[in-house]
């Protein structure tokens, strides 16, 4: 199903390459001598590429705790509203990062796309308000994908790989495309939702 959304020039990211860029960037926390404690991957987008991260961290030798937690974002539309009014952030489930981070851990927020940052600002201010002094001292932030003319925060992405100011759509978004879309870039998906119709 389509959202009416303004039109847009859309870079359609391929799932192999996100999960290049997502170890990519493990190397690069990894190679700046930072040893994250925890690692906080925001839902959607940044779940995924968080389980790559932590993987190939793991695999180097950083041990970390890791998790998921969701923002108030749901797609383009929403995405839109937050913009106007980020105060309408949401964050939900950081009651486990409460109760376990204390002030000398290393916390790395790891996000898909760093496009108004208001999201990643969001839970970074919840975890101040609730952690006080248990706050990590040193929080960073990883994303395959900054968009700086978006920004409207005073943070940079301590660690990305490809900036851009287009609307990407990543391997597990389908919300907002046409048909035609899905069929011209996802054509394996065309079948697959073709026979839901009966």
């Amino acid at each position: 199903m389509t959202e009416d959304l303004p039109a847009i020039k859309k870079i359609f990211v391929e799932e192999e390459s996100l999960l290049q860029d997502a170890y990519r960037l493990a190397v690069a926390v990894y190679d700046s001598d930072f040893r994250p404690d925890f690692i906080v991957g925001i839902w959607r987008g940044g779940s995924t590429v968080g389980i790559y991260v932590q993987e190939c961290l793991q695999y180097l030798g950083v041990k970390t705790d890791h998790i998921a937690i969701r923002t108030s974002y749901r797609g383009m539309q929403s995405y839109l509203k937050n913009v106007e009014n980020p105060e309408g952030i949401r964050v939900h489930g950081l009651q486990y990062l409460y109760e376990s981070m204390n002030a000398n851990d290393n916390l790395l927020i790891v996000d898909d796309v760093f496009s108004s940052g208001q999201n990643v600002e969001a839970v970074i201010q919840r975890l101040e308000s609730k952690t006080k002094r248990n706050m990590p001292r040193d929080v960073r932030i990883a994303v395959p994908y900054y968009k700086p003319a978006k920004n409207r925060t005073g943070r940079v992405p301590d660690y990305y790989l490809h900036e851009t100011d287009d609307w990407l759509v990543l391997p597990y978004e389908i919300t907002g495309l046409s048909e035609a879309e899905i069929a011209a870039h996802k054509p394996w998906l065309s079948a697959i939702l073709e026979s839901s119709r009966g």
